[in-house]
């Protein structure tokens, strides 16, 4: 992203929410004042709209390293992931000025009603990205949202006319053109400069697309709203390869079936196909 010649401040939408060294990202007026009120906020409220792998990996410990930014709210299907984030909000903030309870919701509509969140970090499964960033436009919050976008391409037009529309301020992670050690960007920087030598074919290997869904039904065990994570996606029995239950460690299998996700096009993919361009 060319630099805009714009200097961030500190109100700057979390630099770029849970990136290390962001792209320039400024905040809108919501951010400058609780629910669009002239006085300046000392922070900016953030909501963490799921709490799998992602959120536990970088979200939660970048947002929590940010000084001018609180985390007010956690927001996660499963009762024990919910739980969990909630307490390393509370643990992080122990002792300190930002020392205060974590809300913690279900249902991510709950917590764009609430005036004092000013922008959301959506980290939930591809087919529930378009309507909370929607959602969260129409609230007047500003969105950080991992990538891809959305599912489908008519779900991103959605999302960007809801964001022109609201005049938000969204920013798509990809943390691999970002990265703090900078590989990318180096590697980048060598083919620009000619120092390899005039380039002719660039080859991009991602895996393979999704499949529809074929998983087999389990047992349903209590503390997970399935009804909620399926969504938008069509209706059908648990699998745990989908949701596994409590913190994990590895990303879920969804990102294999069509119903959730893009499979390795749309997940490495956005990645590589983006260094390539």
């Amino acid at each position: 992203m060319k630099d805009s010649g714009i200097k961030m401040t500190r109100r700057s939408f979390v630099q770029g929410a849970a990136l290390a060294a962001a792209a320039p990202t400024l905040a809108s007026a919501s951010a400058l004042g609780r629910g669009g009120h002239t006085a300046p906020s000392e922070r900016i409220n953030v909501a963490v709209i799921g709490c799998g792998k992602m959120a536990n990996d970088f979200h939660l410990p970048t947002l929590l390293g940010f000084k001018d930014v609180q985390i007010v709210a956690v927001c996660e299907v499963d009762a024990s992931r919910l739980e969990h984030a909630k307490q390393r909000v509370v643990s992080a903030y122990a002792g300190s000025d930002r020392a205060r309870a974590c809300d913690t919701y279900v249902d991510f509509r709950e917590v764009l009603a609430r005036k004092d969140v000013d922008a959301v970090c959506i980290a939930t499964p591809e087919h529930w990205h378009a309507e909370p960033i929607i959602e969260a436009c129409k609230a007047g919050k500003d969105v950080y949202c991992e990538k891809p976008m959305t599912l489908t391409l008519a779900e991103s037009k959605r999302c960007i006319e809801a964001v022109r529309k609201h005049k938000r301020v969204m920013q798509t992670g990809s943390q691999q053109r970002s990265n703090v050690f900078g590989q990318f960007r180096e590697a980048c920087e060598y083919l620009r400069s000619g120092r390899i030598g005039d380039i002719k074919t660039v080859t991009v290997g991602v895996g393979g697309p999704s499949k529809w869904c074929d998983l087999p039904e389990e047992a349903m065990e209590p503390g997970l709203d399935w009804k909620l994570w399926l969504g938008p996606a069509p209706t059908r029995p648990y699998n745990s390869a989908l949701s596994p239950r409590g913190v994990h460690n590895h990303f879920p299998a969804w990102r294999s079936y069509r119903e959730y996700s893009g499979g390795s096009h749309a997940d490495m993919g956005a990645h590589h196909y983006d260094i390539a361009q």
